[in-house]
């Protein structure tokens, strides 16, 4: 029998790298009534053309009302079914992924006639109708070896949000174990994930990354349409940044798996360059595979497209079967995914970009400010602008070169004791202050004291550090005044004032910068106009970190390969126009690349002129 592990950081099928590309499904016609509606012609056609087109993943839904009309009376052909199905998707070659408790779809629910608003999570009786509907799915999927994973409840949190968003950690990870002990008794070795939307990054609901610890696999979803971080268009630098990112965030808790991207309200012209940059950044950037939403465009217009009806036109395939310009990008991606996913393998950076234990903590008194996870990416954007490899750490960061800190809201006594490591190995701490009181980490480690706060500019409108300067943007912020007790100024504002310190703490050194100048990048086009891939340079100067492989155009990410620093590298132009540039390698090789907007490639060492 086929068989999926997850060993060392690694998805493997047989004991071999699997890293599955593959897509989101719904008949055309049925939709979300594939189990009612069922056309199993319909089905093997379109699993047929999947795997022709070089995709080895279909990620299915079972809505469970479609299984389980009443409290414990099923639908026995629904599940005969939905096995069918699954045997045919491997038939053509496919590896499946089911939503197991499909509630909430396309931003509607298809509830349970007899749940009646009651608690998915805390009812007692609800948990028995879970326990036992995993178990008659689990138990029809028996001897088949081709399901990949099972996904325990696709966005969940949004069939009740006040419910869910009221849960403590531990009630969503006894949820999460409930469950999934219930699937791995019926399917020994299926692995397990949870899939989510934005909110498990960028919000502080229990339904996190961050709180993903009995599943296999942590699944994020990335549609720039509906992200935080003031994402301008589809076709901005930090739309096809930001599921890499996902990935890069979810996996310093776990293994990632995107099992969920897109673009909506777009020409398929922009869909197609997005989706082709985003996919092929998220593999290099480490997650374990990717299904994108969604195969093929719908002709249903029974719920949820009778509410939005928008929402039918995503597909990779058009009504008539003709494919978009968005299958040709997707395509090539699968046809590299084990070469894309090679490169965030091989060994750690220098550089560490360090996520507080509360970095998700979000609002839960007027003490707490907002999630972190904002300046984060901003933090992730910067280093890649940069052209600078790094990690993304959410555990102990000794051993680290650099340890970059973005406008912290949130420190706890761990954290400190983590930074007091790194620096206490010789490591330098870069450390932007973010909350005035909840974020500064204490005079011992900054060498400055707090002396009171500000929410008006008063002068402090730049920032200048060496021959750098920087405007900020306290529109939002409030702003803090230090003192110095340890620790001497090295960046000033406008008026004079210090802004950027450092403090010798035992044989590393720390890095204290005032201001949130991550957080204050949060604004649409700030990011670009700032300039701040040369803060971040200064700041890895100073800690004496060079980038593996050097660019000349920020909008151009580079991902070295990990295992051999001197070979290839991966270029994705995230930006919207022609990238025309010189890469460096710090072996002294060179590449001259042209990239059109939102392509990629891999470029070995010293090979002139690709294009």
């Amino acid at each position: 029998m086929t068989g999926f592990t997850v060993r060392a950081g690694r998805l493997l099928r047989d004991g071999e790298d699997f890293v599955p590309v593959g897509v989101n499904y719904h008949p055309s016609v049925a939709g979300c009534r594939i189990w009612t509606d069922w056309d199993p012609h319909a089905l093997r056609s379109d699993f047929v053309r999947m795997a022709a087109d070089g995709f080895d993943t279909v990620r299915l839904f079972v809505f469970w009302r479609d299984f389980e009309p009443e409290p414990g009376v099923y639908r026995d052909e629904s599940f005969e079914r939905l096995r069918d199905a699954v045997r045919f998707a491997g038939e053509a070659g496919l590896v499946c992924v089911l939503s197991l408790l499909t509630i909430w779809m396309n931003g509607q629910r298809l509830d349970l006639p007899w749940r009646r608003g009651r608690d998915l999570w805390l009812d007692k009786g609800m948990l028995e109708r879970q326990v036992e509907f995993a178990n008659r799915v689990a138990g029809s999927l028996r001897g088949l070896g081709n399901v990949l994973a099972v996904d325990l409840g696709d966005e969940v949190s949004n069939v009740e949000p006040a419910a869910a968003a009221a849960l403590s950690r531990a009630d969503v990870a006894g949820w999460h174990l409930l469950l999934a002990s219930t699937l791995r008794r019926e399917l020994p070795g299926v692995l397990v994930t949870q899939a989510n939307d934005a909110t498990g990054v960028f919000g502080g609901s229990p339904f996190g990354v961050d709180n993903a610890g009995g599943l296999d696999l942590i699944a994020v979803h990335g549609f720039p349409t509906w992200a935080p971080g003031s994402i301008e268009s589809t076709m901005s630098y930090k739309a096809t940044s930001l599921v890499p990112f996902l990935a890069r965030f979810a996996g310093a808790y776990g293994l990632p798996y995107v099992d969920e991207l897109g673009g909506y309200g777009v020409s398929d012209e922009v869909a197609a360059r997005y989706l082709g940059a985003a996919a092929a950044a998220a593999l290099a950037n480490g997650a374990a595979g990717l299904a994108v939403w969604c195969w093929q465009d719908l002709t249903s217009a029974t719920e949820p497209y009778d509410q939005r009806p928008g929402e039918r036109h995503t597909g990779l395939r058009r009504i008539d079967g003709s494919p978009k310009p968005a299958l040709a990008r997707l395509s090539r991606v699968a046809a590299s995914a084990a070469e894309l996913a090679g490169f965030s393998r091989g060994g750690t950076a220098s550089i560490a970009l360090y996520l507080p234990e509360a970095v998700r903590a979000g609002q839960g008194s007027y003490l707490d400010p907002d999630s972190g996870t904002v300046a984060s990416f901003y933090a992730y954007l910067l280093l890649k602008r940069a052209h600078l490899d790094f990690d993304v750490v959410s555990g102990p960061i000794d051993g680290y070169r650099l340890v970059v800190c973005p406008s912290v809201t949130r420190v706890g006594a761990v954290d400190i004791e983590r930074l007091g490591a790194c620096l206490a190995d010789g490591g330098s701490v870069y450390y932007s202050l973010g909350d005035h009181l909840h974020g500064f980490p204490g005079d011992a480690v900054a060498g400055v004291r707090l002396q009171d706060f500000r929410r008006c500019a008063d002068g402090r409108e730049s920032l200048r550090w060496g021959t750098g300067e920087w405007a900020l943007d306290w529109e939002k912020e409030t702003a803090s005044d230090v003192v110095p007790t340890t620790a001497d100024p090295v960046g000033f504002y406008g008026d004079g004032s210090p802004a950027v310190f450092v403090n010798a703490v035992g044989p590393g050194r720390m890095l204290f910068c005032g201001a949130p100048v991550e957080r204050q990048l949060d604004r649409p086009g700030r990011l670009d106009a700032w300039g701040g891939e040369r803060f971040y340079r200064r700041i890895a100067e100073f800690a004496g970190v060079l980038p593996d492989v050097d660019c000349t155009l920020p909008e151009v990410e580079v991902v070295p390969a990990r295992a051999d620093p001197g070979g290839a590298a991966l270029v994705v132009n995230h930006g919207a126009e022609p990238a025309r540039v010189v890469l460096s390698w710090r072996t002294g090789a060179t590449a001259e690349v042209e990239l059109e907007p939102k392509d990629w490639r891999i470029v070995p060492a010293g090979t002139g002129m690709s294009g």
